[in-house]
């Protein structure tokens, strides 16, 4: 089992927000944890080649083009089999009711869906299209682990209704339940891969994981949060592919320049590996890369 997450840093424009890419490769399987631009897809592209990929599964964390933008690409090149994705059409009845307002009707409620989560409805018709909360196997050792069904569905509910706030626990509503992956590389040890997940939607699945991806490109807020419950053998990585969009790891850059194992894509690919996990960071120690 092998997690690469790509950097920009060599890209024609390392100046654009180019977002995350994270290749999981089992050995007989590639997977792809979103996409966020071209560039990204073609370096797919290229590994599926050298590595005798014909096909590969998407999972899409959540709507936003940092980490969309590079899958219609992907599928353009016919290399797609299904995208794994929040699809919420099918909870308009429960959104409806969670609203709590008689003048919304549930086809309000399926356009405003349509609406708000754009990028994955425009996949509906070129591509498998699979639902987080139902498929949540995606291969041997890959599976998807949140948001809670419960819990998406109360943000999306917040994000359609219009008295209420467009963020939840630091987030915005579409960003906090990003989809989550829990990759098993034996031996008790699990990395998660989180997108811009908030805190309180990953709380219960970062306890027992050993290498996490720092929500929202490292920001600070959510980084603090998994800190206090995680102890310095835990692994951490940033894809902070952000450009001039300033994105959280520059913050949390100057705040913790010791003392935790944090690799940052803006340096380079990072790759976790089985053997990743002999690495133990201790106090006053910083980890640059894996």
């Amino acid at each position: 089992m092998k997690v690469i997450f790509l950097s920009a840093k060599n890209y024609s424009n390392p100046s654009n927000n180019n977002g995350d890419c994270i290749l999981i490769d089992t050995g007989t399987e590639l997977i792809i944890y979103d996409c966020g631009c071209e560039d990204h897809a073609k370096k797919v592209i290229e590994y599926m080649k050298y590595n005798g990929y014909k096909k590969v599964k998407v999972i899409l964390s959540h709507n936003d083009a940092d980490h969309f933008d590079g899958i219609p690409y992907l599928i353009e090149k016919k290399v797609v089999s299904e995208v794994y994705t929040i699809l919420l059409l099918k909870y308009a009845e429960d959104i409806r009711k969670l609203i709590d307002d008689r003048r919304r009707s549930k086809e309000s409620i399926i356009e405003r869906i349509k609406e708000i989560y754009a990028n994955i409805y425009s996949l509906e018709h070129q591509v498998t299209l699979k639902d987080i909360f139902e498929d949540t196997y995606i291969t041997s050792g890959i599976t998807i682990v949140g948001p809670s069904k419960g819990y998406a569905l109360k943000a999306v509910a917040q994000r359609i209704d219009s008295r209420e706030s467009d963020h939840i626990d630091k987030e915005t509503n579409v960003n906090a339940v990003s989809t989550q992956v829990s990759v098993d590389f034996g031996l008790g040890k699990r990395s998660l891969l989180t997108g811009d997940s908030s805190f309180a939607s990953i709380e219960k699945n970062i306890k027992n994981h050993s290498a996490i991806q720092l929500p929202h490109h490292g920001k600070l807020d959510q980084a603090e949060e998994i800190f206090k419950v995680k102890d310095n053998s835990t692994i951490y990585i940033v894809s902070d592919n952000t450009g001039d969009a300033n994105g959280g790891s520059y913050k949390l850059r100057e705040a913790h320049k010791r003392g935790y194992a944090i690799s940052y894509t803006l340096n380079g690919n990072v790759t976790i590996t089985s053997n990743s996990f002999n690495v133990t960071a201790t106090k006053g120690c910083y980890y640059k890369g894996v």
